[in-house]
């Protein structure tokens, strides 16, 4: 190489220089009173109170003061503490700092520490971290707005507008949405303009309120209330409330309609809000020729009726009508009035005759039709009424067709009523509810249905020995009632005469003597006629009647048989029939007179022989008598003897030997097994004194044997189930009626352990919280035992815990079965502990009943969370892409539901955290190592109940070679001295300084010096030659 190219060969050294400024939220700087300087200090979490900076190297002989720096407002904050001639001076608060209050400058604090004796200043920013300290204000609790229900869809109703006071964009940014119950009609858009999404309809809803809700992105908010008042449109036509309506009128009626159905007549304005006038008119009427019959009140709607209708002319009348609105007549609304012309109850009922008269045999039957009457009406519907017999005590009813019959078979007796005469009362239902009456006369043809009736019951004759033939014996007479044939009566003897001493005048009734009776010594011949007294009837009716004669002979009284034999039963009252004697006499002619000659105090006897106890007989005092008895005329006497036997009745009632008896029974004896005998006696004879026993009660489970009188046992007894038995032990005799005695049987079923404790439930589920103090009763176990005594009294006890321990968990009352927490808890440990538990009874062998019991332990937030680390170290590159994913903090947390409802809370610009404790590089954010190369920051993780953990997260941002390398402003021309440069020895023309923000490898800078040089034929040649180790 020539020495001219040598000459531009230089000797260059290149460095690379790197400031890193770190933001804390106290910064130390020098004063520098020569030039003044600029700086910016942080960033600092807004609300920050002490020492902002520290100023140090003031130089002597200066002094420094607080001045403002383009804010005045700014150093309110701030305040200098500085002692004149010290060379150190201190920046501190006055205030928490509050970024929201500094928005000139983007929530930086600018202030100033000027150097009083050269007023140049130094000039500070500090950087405040804005915080989430200010939750969204409406600008109005409450937004009012009337609109037109033709509002158009998808157009802005009204807006509402909410003012986040933090100066962030990051934190103040606000989403607006309307709260539940949020109508469908409206939305909110996240500008605050409320639209209308559907059509609104006056007659449906005339106000909406709902509530706005505005929340920024650190979930603090605000709710205003809406209020729309919709207003009415006229787009509708009138409507009757109903299409159809019904009207009932009377014929000839005039004047309003009473009743309309379903209501009165109304039509409105179909615009409910503005709700103009209504117009009614009459459209038409069908038949037409009715229309100027009716009239509807214009303003009214009322209908009426200007001239009555005949019903028997038109019964129904259709009136279509109209409704206009007042201020528009072409909107209209029709209907229909249905009209019913109802009759009017003008004509009486009217007979088919003025009066009936008729025959009817006598003793008709009941229900026998007599005749039938015809009533009419001229009203519609023809007669609608009752008819009714008057006076109601004649034996005659009408039915509803008008037929009349017969009521009363009895009533139609000739021979007692020759005729009745009545009226029939017809009577109308509906007012004025007219009556007519018609008379009727109904004579009663006589029948054969009376027998001759004879005078007398019984009549008597007598003959003597003085008879002659011919002679009047005595007379009958009868009586018939019917009338002309069916009441001539003749008389014949029907029979009693076979020897022909009597004959009898069949006009008359004289019976006579045809021929003399030979009369007997002591006798009464006794002659009984039946005589018959019949009618002329074609049917001929009869009665007979007897006529006793009597032929006495000489007395000379005597008994039959000379001992007479009859019994009686004891206890008899007193005039009981024994025995009737039997005798021969004239007792017509000449009385005799029958005595008792021996036990006259307990038996008598009348003239006719009958033989009567006077006393009660006892069985067993006296079985049987012997009496005599005597008969005399007072000239003749005869005696005889009656044998009385007295017949043994049931007169005795068994006797029980106790009339109650208690007998102990164990509840597990045997079936069939004897308990007790229940014995009675009875003092009568015979079967009267032979007894049977039964049983009442006992509900089966008892049986006695019927002739001894056991009690033994048919079913099994339980006393538990029940504990004693009534029983009645009934004796009964076999006399006839039977009698009988009863006595009360008391079994006691005593007690045998046979019952299992039983315990209320088969598991029994306790919840506890893992604090709740020992000796805390958690659960009282309940058993049961059944038996009693000893055999029923239960003792508690656990026999198995699981998870088992050293030391039970538990303790149980064995009296009273509470179940006390012996052990603290602990749900980290463990979360349930099942139990077996036992009842034992009293009873030997003791019998024992199982249960559980479930313990399950109620975790109580006392363990904060934990990190998995104190602190977190992590390094990642510069070019890391926005929202990507830095660490995943792990937290755990020993309590129910370990952190799942946990949150963190992290403040950082720069990167976010998620609930699952991702940490991530904020989505609108960029690293930059030059600017920034380290992130310390705090994490803290709260539980849902506010405990908390702590760690720290450093975050290393890793160069990347993302800056080029920056020469200084060189000089043009490069100044250089004279002399002489050579290879072997060269010199230092201009130091040339390069940089490279980038660290390492990134950082390291080669300098090159390129010359050009020109060549034959035009062309021009650069060439470069750089320093290897970056030093040239």
């Amino acid at each position: 190489m020539g020495p001219i190219h040598f000459m531009w060969m230089l000797l260059l050294s290149g460095s690379l220089c790197v400031h890193v400024v770190r933001g804390v939220p106290i910064g130390t700087s020098s004063v520098n009173c020569a030039e003044g300087s600029d700086l910016t200090l942080g960033p600092v979490d807004e609300e920050y109170e002490g020492e902002v900076e520290v100023f140090n190297e003031i130089p002597v002989g200066n002094t420094v003061r607080l001045v403002a720096y383009a804010f005045p407002d700014h150093i309110n904050f701030l305040e200098l503490v500085y002692t004149p001639g010290s060379t150190n001076a201190i920046v501190r608060t006055k205030m928490a700092l509050d970024a929201d209050l500094l928005p000139q400058t983007g929530g930086q604090l600018w202030y100033s520490v000027m150097c009083v004796n050269s007023e140049l200043e130094n000039k500070q920013k500090l950087i405040l971290t804005d915080l989430n300290d200010k939750a969204p204000i409406f600008e109005q609790k409450v937004y009012t707005k009337r609109i037109s229900e033709i509002q158009a869809v998808n157009t802005e109703v009204i807006r509402v507008k909410a003012v986040d006071s933090d100066i962030s964009i990051n934190i103040n940014r606000i989403t607006y949405r309307i709260l539940d119950p949020a109508p469908a009609d409206f939305e909110v858009r996240n500008d605050g303009a409320v639209l209308l999404k559907r059509p609104l309809n006056y007659n449906i809803a005339q106000n909406y309120k709902f509530t706005v809700e505005a929340r920024d992105n650190g979930d603090l908010f605000d709710t205003a209330d809406v209020l729309l008042e919709i207003t009415d449109f006229d787009n509708l036509n009138p409507y009757f409330n109903h299409s159809l309506y019904q009207a009932t009128i009377q014929e000839d009626q005039t004047g309003p309609f009473v009743t309309i159905q379903p209501e009165a007549i109304k039509a409105q304005d179909g615009d409910t809000g503005i709700n103009v006038a209504i117009v009614y008119s009459i459209s038409s009427v069908s038949p037409s020729k009715y229309l100027s019959n009716f009239n509807i009140d214009a303003n009214s709607g009322v209908m009426s009726v200007v001239t009555g209708l005949d019903r028997e002319e038109i019964p129904t009348v259709t009136v279509n009508i109209k409704a206009s609105q007042q201020d528009d007549s072409l909107k209209t609304a029709d209907a229909l009035v249905s009209v019913t012309i109802e009759d009017v109850n003008d004509n009486a009922p009217e007979f088919d005759k003025a009066s009936y008269s008729v025959t009817l045999l006598e003793n008709s039957q009941i229900d026998t039709p007599v005749f039938r009457v015809t009533v009419t009406d001229l009203d519609k519907g023809g007669f609608v009424g009752t008819l009714w017999i008057l006076p109601e005590t004649v034996p005659f009813s009408i039915l509803l067709d008008g037929t009349v019959i017969v009521k009363s078979s009895a009533d139609l007796d000739r021979e007692t009523v020759e005729n009745f005469v009545f009226q029939i009362e017809a009577r109308e239902n509906d007012p004025p509810n007219h009556v007519v009456l018609a008379d009727v006369n109904v004579t009663l043809l006589d029948e054969n249905d009376n027998s001759p009736q004879f005078k007398s019951s019984r009549y008597e004759g007598k003959v003597f020995k003085n008879q002659t033939v011919g002679m009047l014996v005595t007379q009958v007479e009868a009586a018939d009632l019917d009338a002309g044939v069916n009441g001539q009566v003749k008389y014949s003897i029907e029979f009693g005469n076979l020897e022909g001493y009597f004959s009898i005048d069949e006009s008359t009734g004289e019976i006579k003597l045809e021929k003399n009776i030979p009369l007997e010594e002591n006798k009464v011949l006794q002659f009984p006629l039946y005589v018959a007294a019949r009618d002329g009837g074609g049917i001929s009716r009869s009665s007979t009647v007897l006529v006793e004669i009597l032929a006495p002979g000489d007395s000379k009284p005597k008994f039959l048989l000379s001992t007479y034999r009859g019994s009686i039963e004891e206890e008899t009252d007193p005039g009981a029939v024994i025995v009737k004697v039997t005798f021969l006499a004239v007792t017509t002619v000449v009385p005799v007179t029958l005595q008792v000659l021996t036990d006259a105090d307990k038996f008598a006897i009348d003239s006719k022989g009958i033989f009567t106890s006077k006393v009660k007989l006892d069985y067993e005092a006296q079985s049987n008598y012997s009496v005599q008895i005597s008969i005399s005329d007072g000239t003749s006497s005869d005696e005889a003897t009656i044998v009385v036997l007295v017949i043994d009745i049931n007169d005795n009632s068994p006797v029980f030997g106790a009339s109650s008896v208690k007998h102990p029974v164990p509840e597990d004896t045997e079936l069939g097994a004897n308990l007790t005998a229940m014995t009675a006696t009875d003092a009568d004879d015979g079967f009267n004194r032979e007894l049977r026993y039964a049983l009442r009660g006992g509900e089966g489970k008892f049986a006695i044997d019927p002739k001894m009188g056991m009690v033994s046992l048919s079913g099994a007894l339980d006393r538990e189930t029940k504990a004693e038995f009534s029983l009645e032990v009934v004796a009964q005799d076999q006399g006839r009626p039977a009698l009988s005695a009863t006595a009360t049987l008391l079994i006691q079923v005593s007690d045998v352990n046979d019952n299992v404790p039983s315990f209320s439930k088969t598991e029994y589920e306790v919840e506890v919280l893992e604090t709740e103090s020992v000796g805390t009763t958690l659960v009282t176990l309940e058993a049961v035992d059944l038996d009693e005594g000893t055999n029923g009294v239960v003792t508690y006890s656990v026999f198995q815990q699981d998870p088992p321990s050293t030391v039970a968990f538990f303790q149980l009352d064995s009296s009273t079965g509470e179940l006390r927490l012996a052990q603290a808890l602990d749900y980290g440990a463990v979360k349930v502990y099942n139990l077996m538990v036992q009842a034992a009874d009293g009873g030997t062998p003791s019998l024992v009943g199982n249960g559980s019991v479930v313990v399950r332990v109620k975790d109580v937030n006392n363990n904060p969370p934990q990190f998995s680390a104190e602190r977190y170290d992590v390094a990642v590159s510069e070019n890391l892409a926005s929202g990507a994913a830095v660490v995943t903090l792990e937290v755990t947390d020993e309590d129910e539901g370990g952190f799942s409802n946990g949150h963190f809370i992290f403040t950082s610009d720069t990167f976010n955290i998620n609930k699952q404790g991702v940490v991530s590089l904020k989505s609108d954010v960029t690293l930059d190592r030059e600017t920034k190369d380290n992130y310390v920051l705090q994490v803290v993780a709260v539980d849902k109940d506010g405990l908390n953990a702590t760690a720290q997260l450093n975050i290393t941002v890793l160069d990347y070679n993302d800056n080029t390398p920056q020469f200084p402003t060189l000089p043009d021309p490069i100044p250089f001295p004279e002399g002489e440069y050579s290879d072997k020895s060269p010199g230092e023309v201009y130091h040339i300084l390069a940089t490279d923000s980038d660290l390492g490898s990134n950082g390291e800078v080669t300098i090159s010096i390129c010359h050009t040089i020109s060549l034959q034929g035009g062309w021009d040649a650069t060439g470069c030659g750089s320093s290897g180790s970056g030093d040239q």
